[in-house]
């Protein structure tokens, strides 16, 4: 990563540099339309030259001359400021790369050893091998070993110590065993080090292994919570069609037996009155605006026309023309109802035929 900022840097700085050459060119071109001595002084002095030719008055300068003259600053303050960045990342990387060459030139085979702290060169031979007759070594083997370890007691009575030695193989147990009797305190230290980075790392991963147990068993009852409501709605969906293909049964029953529950009466009825009535029936069965199909009222209205009695009276002329100046008068428009009839006039349709008033009223 460090060697591909460098090239970077490097490939930036190559490019505007090159740019600053070629519109130094451009620029003095352009100064020596002016004046030779000018441009060779730009030349020697640039960029101090090109910014007092710049502001100075003069004729004959466009658009374009301007032009070369604030892309050769640009690329002077690119040029700048690249600089800047290259003086702090490069020695920022060159340090790093330096720190690293003097780590890894420490001797990291026994990484144990940092934590012993021994004052002179006698102590630090009686920590290299603990002698049982001599007090003084006895007495810095424990104190390097406490001075790691503070704890060491506790570990040593602690199940997860006992747990991690019985899963070692039995050779790595018994060498384990050997260095906390007789081993020295680099290696005591080393064995106590180890033992705490094993357990370290075992509690991360369960830690990691129970999150991702959570985030499982979270998922799932979401996934089920979601199936459960998919499923009550689509329950929800089809009692619904089912309640409405009822209903619609139900509508089809009843207008289909209209006929069947007026047959008797139809039996007695003459041609003329079945005649009359069947208009009566076109009239009422008129569709209604906004509605679809017969309405409660009409089919209400049907059902009772239908079993209405014959009239025990036959009609006379007189009676006949009456009848026809009372029907008349019921079907003369109401106003506001756009030459429908309303509930009303069919109920008087009704009742004017049948001799009877109807029940809908």
């Amino acid at each position: 990563m460090d060697s591909i900022i460098i090239f970077g840097l490097c490939f930036a700085a190559l490019v505007i540099i090159v740019a600053s050459f070629w519109y130094l060119f451009q620029t003095v071109r352009i100064m020596w339309t002016f004046s030779s001595l000018l441009a060779i002084a730009a030349v020697i002095f640039s960029p101090l030259i090109h910014i007092v030719f710049y502001f100075i008055p003069k004729d004959g300068f466009d658009q374009y001359e301007r032009s070369m003259f604030k892309k050769y600053f640009l690329s002077i303050a690119a040029l700048g400021i690249l600089g800047i960045i290259v003086s702090i990342v490069i020695p920022s990387i060159i340090g790093q790369d330096e720190a690293g060459e003097m780590t890894s030139e420490v001797d990291t085979s026994q990484p144990w050893d940092w934590d012993i702290r021994a004052e002179n060169q006698e102590e630090v031979l009686a920590l290299a091998a603990a002698d049982p007759n001599d007090d003084k070594a006895e007495r810095l083997h424990y104190e390097a070993i406490y001075q790691a370890h503070p704890d060491v007691d506790k570990v040593m009575e602690s199940p997860e110590f006992d747990s991690w030695l019985q899963g070692k193989p039995a050779a790595e147990q018994d060498d384990i065993s050997r260095i906390l009797n007789e081993g020295t305190a680099a290696e005591v230290i080393y064995v106590f080090s180890t033992f705490k980075k094993d357990l370290k790392n075992y509690r991360d991963y369960e830690y990691q292994a129970k999150r991702d147990n959570a985030q499982a068993l979270a998922q799932r009852d979401y996934q089920e919570k979601q199936s459960r409501e998919l499923e009550a709605i689509k329950a929800h969906n089809q009692r619904s069609q089912q309640a409405q293909y009822q209903q619609s049964q139900q509508q089809l029953s009843t207008q289909t037996s209209l006929p069947a529950q007026g047959a008797n009466t139809e039996g007695q009825l003459s041609y003329d009155e079945k005649l009359e009535r069947e208009r009566i029936k076109a009239l009422i069965s008129q569709p209604i605006r906004g509605s679809k199909g017969l309405t409660a009222s009409q089919t209400e209205q049907l059902r009772a026309l239908e079993q209405a009695p014959a009239p025990t009276v036959r009609r006379g002329y007189n009676e006949r023309l009456e009848y026809e100046r009372e029907k008349a008068r019921i079907r003369e428009p109401v106003k506001g109802s756009n030459g429908e009839l309303t509930r009303a006039q069919r109920d008087a349709l009704v009742a004017l035929e049948t001799g009877q008033p109807t029940s809908s009223r």
